[in-house]
């Protein structure tokens, strides 16, 4: 490694480590898992990363193994941006381009954070309208493909971007278009390997019509390159390569940079926070104002907030807490008018609740602390870390009642509260199970219950990677939800893209529960979870 170090800093403006220090440092992201690179990278422009990728393309056509992961900012739950390879961590690549602010168009590279560009964005009162983790970079967001809370209302990130560059993995540099009948004709006559995957996935598409039907309208599953239904526009008469990238988590290029469409900067969210004994109450009351389409719609087992009370948290409107049920946190940010008609139908759908607070100038921060009261759950004092195993999974309203059930049965097992918190709107939910993964025995325990897990979300109808890509964790489950034909058609896809297979392949189709095992770690991660 000492020697592709050097060679690799001679070549390229930005860095290339192999310092055990700072592998270290990229060894981790948000996940159980822990794998330790060979070699960092941090490259300062596009340039870099295209030399760097020839490399790497190179390397693995003469049979060396060196894989390449792509890193934003560690915030994946899934272990999809570590690697016993190369990791190529896109910091520097941090700078908002261009701003036009009477198109509502924005030109940034993959490393900017959400946070950072809606800091820059607002300044023309703009933004872009996702509620997830502002720490997540563009790319981050574009390769994890989550279905934030916001989601129902505004859309995805994928209904937010306008095109990408990408870096392919032998270092062609593209830039996605949507092509027209007679463009696509011109696309695939090119002898590059842009040309190649054009000719590639189009003769895909036409070979696998039937499976990529099932596919199309709303997503069930974020697993494999299911965006495949999203490429050909028959109705429009389009092609475009783009969707596939969401959710792909490195495994087919390299994004670098991205144009996309915002948004003014929504009102200020009038809230309302309805209690519940039951959960078919509180599904009852949640069917109903999803009618009133609300901005945010979640729903919080009363168990969580009991553990912030444990460790002295201020609940404010929480208090008191019912023994067992259900908080339902509804936002509306419309016009005054509208928010506020919105606001009275809630509060009257509520009636029955055991107890409803509507937002005020005296409890509005007590709204705003609903979510650091969770991350005080996550991040209970006693177990230092509830590891986020089973984050993100998806479940319909109809589902939910049975699957509680179900859960119910594990909590019995295990010996341990296992609450849900989520969003109806969108029913994409989190389950934190409490491990400690220093044990042994308790990792163990940890892998079974990710499989039996999965196994409950799949009979109640569900989804294990609905909420986003699946990683190297979610992976072990996720396949097992792909027929036969989808996971032949995602297999062709990636060597299409990849044809010597050293992107990512640990991830999405390529995990596998001896490389989890191997990899988990034994020690808890620090911070907010």
């Amino acid at each position: 490694m000492n020697k592709i170090t050097k060679y690799l800093n001679q070549h390229i403006d930005g860095q290339v480590f192999d310092r055990p220090s700072i592998l270290r440092a990229y060894s981790r992201d948000k996940s159980v898992i822990e794998v330790t690179p060979r070699l960092v990278a941090i490259p300062y422009d596009t340039d870099d990363i295209k030399f760097l990728m020839r490399f790497a393309n190179d390397v693995a056509d003469k049979n060396f193994k060196l894989p390449v992961t792509v890193r934003g900012a560690g915030q994946s739950k899934t272990g999809a941006c570590l690697s016993e390879g190369m990791v190529i961590s896109t910091e520097k690549l941090n700078k908002i381009e261009e701003v036009d602010e009477h198109a509502r168009l924005v030109r940034v590279q993959t490393g900017v954070t959400l946070e950072k560009l809606n800091a820059v964005l607002a300044a023309y009162n703009l933004c872009l309208p996702l509620k997830t983790n502002e720490k997540q970079t563009i790319g981050g967001l574009i390769s994890t493909f989550p279905t934030d809370s916001y989601a129902k209302k505004y859309g995805s990130i994928f209904y937010f971007v306008e095109r990408m560059e990408i870096v392919l993995s032998n270092g062609e540099l593209v830039q996605t278009i949507s092509y027209t009948p007679h463009g696509l004709k011109n696309a695939e006559r090119a002898e590059t390997l842009e040309g190649k995957i054009y000719r590639g996935i189009n003769q895909l598409i036409s070979e696998n019509e039937e499976v990529i039907a099932g596919l199309s309208g709303e997503l069930k599953t974020r697993a494999g390159y299911s965006m495949i239904s999203q490429v050909e526009k028959k109705d429009q008469k389009t092609f475009d390569i783009m969707p596939l990238f969401f959710g792909a988590e490195g495994t087919l290029g390299v994004i670098t940079e991205v144009i996309l469409r915002v948004e003014p900067i929504p009102r200020p969210a009038k809230h309302v926070l309805a209690t519940f004994p039951t959960l078919e109450k509180a599904t009852e009351y949640m069917k109903r104002i999803a009618k009133l389409e609300p901005s945010v719609l979640e729903v919080f087992d009363t168990r969580i907030f009991k553990i912030a009370a444990k460790h002295g948290k201020n609940l404010g409107l929480l208090e008191p807490l019912i023994d067992k049920g259900y908080y339902v946190l509804v936002a509306f940010d419309d016009s005054f008018f509208t928010a506020t008609k919105k606001l009275r139908q809630t509060m009257g759908i509520g009636a029955n609740a055991a107890s409803i607070s509507a937002e005020n100038d005296l409890n509005s921060d007590d709204f705003k602390e609903i979510y650091t009261l969770v991350d005080c759950y996550l991040n209970d004092e006693n177990s230092m870390e509830r590891p986020s195993l089973v984050d993100d999974f998806m479940m319909s309203g109809d589902g939910l009642p049975k699957f509680i059930e179900k859960v119910a049965m594990i909590e019995k097992a295990l010996k341990q509260d296992l609450p849900i918190f989520g969003s109806f709107a969108t029913g994409v939910y989190t389950v934190r199970p409490d491990f400690d993964l220093s044990d042994i025995a308790e990792r163990k325990r940890a892998m079974q219950f990710l499989r039996y897990f999965g196994k409950i979300v799949r009979e109640c109808g569900g989804s294990f990677a609905g909420g986003s890509s699946e990683g190297r964790v979610k992976g072990l489950i996720s396949t097992r939800e792909l027929t036969e034909h989808e996971q032949k058609l995602y297999e062709k896809v990636k060597k299409i893209f990849d044809p010597n297979g050293f992107m990512n392949p640990e991830t999405k189709l390529g995990a596998s529960f001896a490389d989890v095992v191997r990899h988990l770690r034994t020690s808890e991660n620090q911070g907010l979870k």
